[in-house]
């Protein structure tokens, strides 16, 4: 029966192998001199134990470490912090390791880092760009012969490789079914406009109000404290919204506390439809209604691009893919209430 896996070392390889340690790391690295007899054992012992090698450490160590560079918007939205989960598992795993640096969506602080990163020797970049304007940093790194790839914002206008969902069609879906059941003053809760997935959020929600209803958009900034502030204005202003779109998981976040903060009852008071499933989503009172987005899909088609540059194998084109997001009903939304 397999033991920990997370405890498990060449040392304990070793000793259910019955051989030394420095012939186990032998055995298991592929290198130096080592006989037929004992790297079977060797590595029957690892698969009767369950040892899983670090592939990083033998990298490091061995100096041939490849390193790929992950800027995300704001490490701290969970949407950001699975995309670098699955981003360094799926690189370890092809023999890269993964090195992060978050812009928290300052254009100074992204081009600070990417110069940074180019000067290690980086060999692909996954990145949130702050701007989809102001990329000349980009633009220089990718036309250099290094692979880069947007996500959740597309720069595949400048020739870049994008992966990102269809934000226009993920906030129309939001509002579209807070309209079905009734709402006519909806707020947007969005961080900023200068964000490219933000402003067609934002478009987006525009769009399904026309001719229906009234749009309450509501400049959230890039802080929770200042969404809190903001969200809390337009839920006290005497014609207060019935319902919030918060267009990612930080606007989800400052309404709860917002509403909290007002003694308002959702979906009593106010609906809410929010961004990015998460695991105690469905725990909280109410379980909230969300817009999920394909965040694994997301990350993996944009190790696939990037391996595929990397490996020569990519169509020369740049790649521009466009997901979905799915709306997941809960208990935060309902009809509004009678006044």
């Amino acid at each position: 029966m397999p033991r920990d896996v997370v405890a498990l070392t060449i040392r304990d390889v070793a000793q259910a192998a019955g051989v030394s340690q420095a012939t186990a790391a032998r055995a298991l690295s592929n290198y130096g001199s080592v006989s037929a007899a004992a790297r079977e054992r060797v590595l029957a012992a690892a698969a009767e134990i369950g040892y899983q090698p670090n592939h990083i450490a033998q990298a490091l160590r061995s100096g041939s470490a490849k390193v790929v560079s992950f800027v995300p918007g704001n490490i701290d939205v969970p949407f950001f912090a699975r995309v670098a989960h699955v981003l360094a598992d799926r690189l370890e795993q092809a023999g890269f390791v993964l090195m992060m640096a978050s812009s928290y969506e300052s254009l100074d602080r992204e081009r600070g880092i990417v110069e940074a990163m180019r000067s290690h020797l980086t060999s692909g970049l996954v990145i949130a760009p702050t701007s989809s304007m102001e990329i000349a940093h980009l633009v220089s790194l990718h036309e250099s012969g290094t692979p880069v790839v947007s996500i959740d914002r597309s720069l595949a206008q400048h020739g870049i490789d994008s992966v990102s969902v269809d934000n226009l069609d993920l906030s129309r879906q939001a509002v579209d079914h807070l309209v079905a059941l009734g709402h006519r003053r909806i707020a947007t809760l969005y961080d900023s406009e200068t964000i490219d997935s933000s402003a067609q959020r934002l478009a987006g929600s525009a769009g399904a109000l026309e001719g229906v209803g009234t749009l309450v958009p509501v400049r959230g900034g890039l802080t929770v404290d200042e969404a809190v502030a903001a969200t809390s204005a337009a839920l006290s202003a005497p014609e207060r919204p019935t319902a919030v779109f918060a267009a990612d998981s930080l606007m989800t976040e400052a309404t709860l506390y917002s509403v909290r903060r007002l003694g308002l009852r959702i979906p009593d008071d106010v609906s809410l439809v929010g961004v990015d499933d998460h695991s105690l989503s469905p725990l909280l009172d109410p379980p909230l209604t969300l817009m999920s987005q394909p965040v694994d899909e997301i990350s993996n088609a944009a190790v696939d691009i990037l391996l595929g540059r990397l490996q020569g194998t990519a169509m020369s084109q740049p790649r521009d893919l466009t997901l979905t997001a799915t709306l997941v009903i809960r208990d935060s939304t309902a009809a509004p209430a009678a006044h």
